[in-house]
Parts: structure tokens; C-alpha cells; sequence
């Protein structure tokens, strides 16, 4: 039915169906050509049929229902008879059945289509982005035997502490004690493996930040979506990667910057920044097993730097003041697990450890305070407001 329809619109109105959404009046009319050579195939007017027809030639298919449902966090296609979701932190296997590899490899092309990139034998790996800012990645033949796709879906709620709080990602104090972090300009590194919810904290504390810094947002693919009145947000491309942006950052008089993931040199920018003019700024780096992993993967990021590991450690050490580890645990649930401050012990890190949490007791517990330094220069940067009397912020 759908590739007779397809076969009919293409006939009658050129490949409208498949053309870039410019407007409401475009989309109106591709779901009218549609409809009506659909009802000419079928003789009559179906609204099932015709809303099938629709999701396949101007939606994604079979998966359109996992696309819109907001508790879906990604979607895996492994083979036409393979297909995963990931729903409120659990990995399930769907009944989806495409009919065949080309039917996949259509669904692929409407996917890349939008962001103006193409897959094909030459170029058999992709990345692109749907409309509603969802990541999309494919690798096609001959990489390998099926088309495989990965999305990962944009998030568009923003968690409210209470959120936060009844799912136990940390505690009241807590919230206080990051209010005040970001209010007090500590340069932080947020890690984790992926999809712990390092990009949903990011947002979260992005909120702090005091609405009359210009706040500058480098990502691969646009996620964070902040609310903040003055922040530009900035997109990698095949025309500027991620380093291009980072260092043109430095002249768009930036009070901070955000970089959605240290990787690659850019990460060195940043932490360069960081200790000149940038305070208060914030990434995230992929770790798996914590903080001492995380200065692990900065230095591997900045290899190309010229700078010896010892040297791109001691880089490290003087511009960072905050790590925070997020692990996300088999049943799906995500806790920050460990808030450190990196301090310098002749060129070695030393983690100070401030919160700490005990997953077989579900609670966090405030196990130490800031240096003096750190909480000297909080409070220069806060100004009259005084921190609050939790033990993160008290003299040793």
C-alpha cells in the first residue's frame, strides 16, 4: 500500500512527500496529496489506513508512536526485525517488524534528509538531527549487514528539583550547595557513562546562573535548549567543528561557557578559559568509574596538545575545581553518586570528597568541606550573599 501510494504521489505531484518542511502550508499539502491518492487506491476513505500511509511517508513509520512518547529516551534499530527502545531507564525489545532492508534504509534517508546530510556505500556512516532536536545516527553496507540506526531522543522536559528529589537524584542540601557552586563560579566537570543524565544535570544547573552573564552553549547536536536570557547556543557542523566553535567563543565576550562534552582539543580551550576571565564554566566527559577516570580521559583528550600527560594533568588540576559522578544503576534509576573538589598535591590530583552516596542505604551524605581557597573565592565572586551553614562550606 505505502510504496503504491509512494509510487502515485511521485506521479501526480513530483516527490512533494519527501521535500524539506518549509511551513504549515507545505504540510498540509503533502498530507492532501497523500490522502487523496490513498483513497483512489483503496476506493474509499479510511482514516486507519490513511494515518498509516501518512506516519510512513511523512513520519517514521512503525517507530513514529516511540518518537513521540516522551518517556522513550532512545531508540535501537539492529536489524528490520530488531528493534530496542529504552523507556524510563529500562532496555525493552519491541514487536516492530520492518518488512525489509530497503524499507530501513528509506526510513534513514527522511531521518538524514532534514539536517541536510546524505548516506550512501561511500558514505555509509551518519549523523544528523530530527526537527524536534532528537540525535540520529546510521551506519549502512557495507559497514555492516543491516542498516542500523541509534536515536537518541531530545529531551524536552526540564526535571524541577522536586523531580530530582522524589526520584532521589540527590537531596535538598544538595540543591543548595549547587545553587551555590554556580552562583560562586566553581569550574565543573560533569561524568558518567552515557545516558546516566549528564545533559538533564547540565540543564539543571545552567539554571543558576545569574541572568546578566552571557552565557555561550557549544554542543555536537543542540540538547540543553536553555531557558537562560542571554545565551547563544551554538552547533557543530561539517563547516566548523566543535574545537572551530570553542575557540571562536573566546571572542564573543562569553561570562561562561558551556560545552556539551569534552573530547577532543576543545577541551583544552575550555580549560585554558576557565582560568582566564571564564569562571564558573561547565562540561561533561564520558567516564564510567569516576573521577579519577575523568582526569584520565581529559588528558587523552588534549593529547594533541604537544604537552606531556604530566603537564596536561597539572592543566587539568588548576582549572577545574568541581567533579560530579552520575551513575545510572540497573534498574534504571540515576543518582550522583560523588561530588569531589580537585586539588593540587605537587602536580598529582587530590580529590577532596564533599558528597557521597550509599546505594545499598539509598542516601547521600555530606562527608566534607571545600578548601578555604575555593570558599574564599566563592564568596568574592558571590558578594554580599553569605553561604549557607551546611558543611560543604565550613572551615575545616
Amino acid at each position: 500500500m505505502v510504496k503504491k501510494v509512494r509510487k502515485s504521489v511521485r506521479d501526480s505531484y513530483g516527490d512533494l512527500f519527501i521535500e524539506k518542511e518549509e511551513n504549515n502550508e507545505s504540510q498540509t499539502a503533502k498530507e492532501k496529496a497523500i490522502r487523496e491518492q490513498t483513497r483512489a487506491i483503496i476506493g474509499e476513505e479510511n482514516e486507519g489506513i490513511e494515518k498509516r500511509v501518512l506516519s510512513y511517508l511523512l513520519g517514521f513509520g512503525d517507530i513514529d508512536p516511540y518518537i513521540k512518547d516522551k518517556a522513550v529516551s532512545d531508540i535501537m534499530i539492529n536489524s528490520p526485525n530488531e528493534v530496542y527502545i529504552e523507556k524510563d531507564g529500562k532496555l525493552t525489545l519491541t514487536d516492530v517488524k520492518f518488512d525489509s532492508t530497503e524499507e530501513v534504509m528509506e526510513l534513514v534517508r527522511r531521518m538524514v534528509q532534514y539536517s541536510g546530510r546524505r548516506v550512501d556505500f561511500s558514505n555509509p556512516v551518519v549523523n544528523a538531527r530530527l526537527q524536534d532536536g532528537s540525535r540520529v545516527n546510521a551506519v549502512i553496507m557495507p559497514s555492516c549487514e543491516y542498516p542500523v540506526v541509534s536515536i537518541r531522543k531530545f529531551v524536552q522536559h526540564k526535571f524541577t528539583a522536586e523531580e530530582l528529589l522524589v526520584q532521589g537524584f540527590l537531596t535538598k542540601e544538595m540543591l543548595l550547595f549547587f545553587e551555590y557552586a554556580v552562583k560562586g563560579k566553581l569550574n565543573i566537570v560533569i561524568c558518567g557513562a552515557g545516558g546516566s543524565g549528564k545533559t538533564t544535570f547540565m540543564r539543571y544547573l545552567a539554571a543558576y546562573i545569574p541572568p546578566d552573564e552571557r552565557l555561550i552553549v557549544i554542543e555536537d547536536n543542540r540538547e540543553l535548549a536553555l531557558d537562560n536570557p542571554h545565551v547563544v547556543s551554538l552547533e557543530a557542523s561539517q563547516k566548523a567543528d566543535v574545537y572551530e566553535l570553542m575557540v571562536n567563543t573566546l571572542r564573543m565576550r562569553a561570562d561562561r561557557i558551556i560545552l556539551g562534552e569534552g573530547r577532543g582539543m576543545e577541551t583544552f580551550e575550555l580549560l585554558q578559559a576557565m582560568g582566564t576571565g571564564h569562571e564558573g564554566s561547565i562540561t561533561s566527559v564520558h567516564a564510567n568509574y569516576g573521577k579519577k577516570e575523568t582526569i584520565q580521559r581529559l588528558v587523552r583528550a588534549m593529547l594533541k596538545s604537544g604537552m606531556s600527560d604530566l603537564e596536561l594533568q597539572k592543566h587539568i588540576i588548576s582549572s577545574l575545581d568541581l567533579t560530579v559522578f552520575i551513575k545510572k544503576y540497573k534498574d534504571g534509576t540515576r543518582r550522583i553518586v560523588n561530588v569531589s573538589e580537585v586539588i593540587d598535591n605537587n602536580g598529582e590530583p587530590v580529590f577532596n570528597e564533599i558528597y557521597q552516596y550509599d546505594h545499598q542505604r539509598n542516601s547521600h551524605t555530606a562527608v566534607g568541606s571545600l578548601s578555604e581557597e575555593v570558599i574564599a573565592r566563592m564568596r568574592d565572586n558571590i558578594g554580599d550573599d553569605h553561604l549557607p551553614d551546611i558543611l560543604p562550606f565550613k572551615k575545616r
